[in-house]
């Protein structure tokens, strides 16, 4: 729900993802017990360390970081079926990031913005590898808003059915 919401209004509400961190830690409390509801608030802990930060330097909306902080609630369940519940977040965390480049990727291709794009990369490394060159930083563009909820959504589902991170040996622990 909170990807429709995000693909169609660009926000993910209050109202979805404020009862469904309550739930999360409702949940887990009832699966794993206080072990279980510890889990939870320390998925969620995680959560918002991984991405507000992101929130706070206007990268992300707090919807994206409260809709991970549900799946951070949710890693008190996750570890009642027997996997780590922190693996759990921190894999989805960094999986969200793989998703999202690559939904990025395309909305750029789509757009016709990839090549210039790439070429601001070239020309942002270019400035700071070369003390002789002002350094040409990165802008947003703010036309290309990109709705992220829905690269979370796809991460928290594959890592829950299929973690592409195990699979391609690319957990850094």
């Amino acid at each position: 729900m909170a990807a429709v919401t995000d693909l169609k209004h660009r926000k993910i509400f209050n109202w979805l993802t404020l009862p469904a961190i309550g739930v999360g830690l409702l949940a887990s409390a009832v699966a794993g017990g206080g072990a279980g509801f510890g889990q939870s608030l320390l998925g969620v802990g995680i959560a918002l360390a991984a991405y507000g930060w992101m929130w706070m330097v206007q990268i992300l909306g707090a919807g994206d970081v409260k809709l991970l902080m549900v799946y951070g609630a949710l890693s008190g369940v996750v570890s009642a079926t027997g996997r780590n519940g922190t693996e759990f977040i921190v894999d989805v965390a960094l999986l969200t990031l793989f998703v999202g480049g690559v939904l990025a990727a395309f909305m750029l291709a789509v757009k016709g913005r990839l090549k210039s794009f790439f070429t601001k990369i070239y020309r942002f490394l270019l400035t700071v590898s070369n003390k002789n060159l002002a350094t040409e930083f990165l802008k947003a563009d703010t036309t290309l808003k990109m709705p992220f909820g829905i690269s979370i959504a796809i991460a928290a589902c594959w890592v829950w059915f299929d973690n592409p991170i195990v699979k391609w040996g690319l957990r850094p622990w």
